[in-house]
């Protein structure tokens, strides 16, 4: 049997990866398939792994922009498909053409979130979450299977797609080895000072939803308070908007201390090295499907102060502490409880760091290729 997958819409983030790590763990008479075929832009294609079972297929309409991605996706891409494969996996929920039978998939919960679209104004993302809303959902409607990587948007996903009848599967996310590192001795507050601060870190790209400008203010209030501590954003910009206040901000905020250090374009080979170089993991997101980066830092053995936000205690669990990240005075209380407490920190960064040996590619890849194997059996998603 030969699958096919079609990695044409998948950009950058935790897509992009997830393609990447289940390729790495690929077995041809472990998971079924005799050969793979991929469809994606070359950038995308170039972090395969080179094998006689993995087939890199591109177009010169894949590796140009949106719009020629488009007519390559409405003209040319089924052509494709039905000459060469036997089962179709659209890793990014956009298929839309005739080719059965095919799995989609959910990773964003962006699409379907009108909440938090409503943060984007009149924009240009949030104009191309509501086309995608109606692509998923067609896509979702259509297919013989859905993979989902959270329950929350498993449950989230069935107000606007009936899909009670059919098998889905809940696949998580792996999380790569070079994070592992089990929790360090946690340290009382007065052995850090202004020379050798207790260093804080918050990866992600910066959107609205992110909350970092809600992040710096308590972090500065923080500091007013006399406390030797840093915080390391890392991440690039997202939403240029944002993007613009957050670096006003940051220059306000460091015209008379070093306190907050603003990293963009750190490739992920490297982003490890602030994981395990840090004190405190704070992720302040309202929207998330399943928060990799989350997952990142517990497997880092950091302490963890969170989001309340679903889904987030679907992963931490009760191993981090929780604020609502759109309260500042929660944000900065939460923090400074952890900072405070060596012995709180210890518990949860043991207890996190254990949680997250659940999640491994390998055990992502295998869960998946056996759900894309058996996708003749499956059903047709009720409409």
């Amino acid at each position: 049997m030969i699958l096919g997958i079609d990695a044409s819409a998948a950009g950058s983030g935790g897509a992009r990866r997830h393609i990447i790590e289940i390729l790495n763990c690929f077995e041809p008479i472990k998971h079924g398939f005799s050969k793979i075929l991929i469809w994606g832009h070359k950038d995308l294609l170039d972090q395969i792994p080179h094998s006689n079972s993995l087939i890199k297929c591109s177009h010169p309409f894949l590796n140009k922009g949106l719009f020629y991605r488009i007519l390559w996706q409405l003209f040319y891409r089924d052509k494709h498909f039905k000459k060469n494969i036997d089962v179709l996996f659209s890793s990014c929920g956009t298929y839309s053409g005739n080719f059965k039978p095919y799995i989609t998939m959910s990773q964003n919960m962006l699409v379907f979130d009108k909440i938090e679209q409503k943060k984007f104004g009149f924009s240009w993302y949030r104009l191309k979450f509501i086309l995608l809303f109606f692509v998923q959902r067609y896509s979702f409607r259509n297919s013989q299977g859905i993979i989902f990587i959270s329950k929350y948007a498993q449950d989230y996903i069935s107000k606007y797609v009936n899909y009670s009848l059919v098998n889905t599967a809940l696949i998580h996310h792996g999380i790569s080895k070079f994070f592992k590192k089990p929790p360090l001795l946690q340290r009382n507050i007065d052995m850090y000072n202004y020379k050798n601060p207790f260093i804080l870190l918050y990866v992600s790209t910066v959107f609205n939803y992110k909350n970092q400008l809600n992040v710096v203010e308590a972090i500065l209030r923080l500091r007013n308070k006399g406390m030797p501590v840093v915080l390391n954003l890392i991440g690039g910009v997202g939403e240029k908007k944002i993007g613009k206040e957050l670096g006003r901000k940051i220059v306000e905020v460091n015209s008379n201390k070093k306190l907050i250090t603003w990293i963009q374009g750190v490739e992920l080979k490297n982003v490890v090295d602030y994981y395990h170089s840090s004190d405190l993991f704070i992720f302040a997101s309202t929207c998330e499907n399943m928060p990799n980066i989350l997952i990142e830092a517990m497997a880092s053995g950091l302490p963890i102060a969170c989001s309340a936000s679903r889904p987030m205690p679907e992963f931490l669990e009760n191993a981090g502490l929780y604020f609502n990240p759109e309260n500042i005075d929660e944000i900065e209380e939460t923090i400074e409880k952890m900072i405070k407490d060596p012995q709180l920190r210890e518990s949860l960064s043991k207890s996190s760091f254990s949680i997250s040996n659940k999640y491994s590619w390998q055990n992502c890849a295998d869960k998946t290729f056996d759900f894309l194997k058996s996708s003749k059996n499956i059903k047709n998603v009720k409409k």
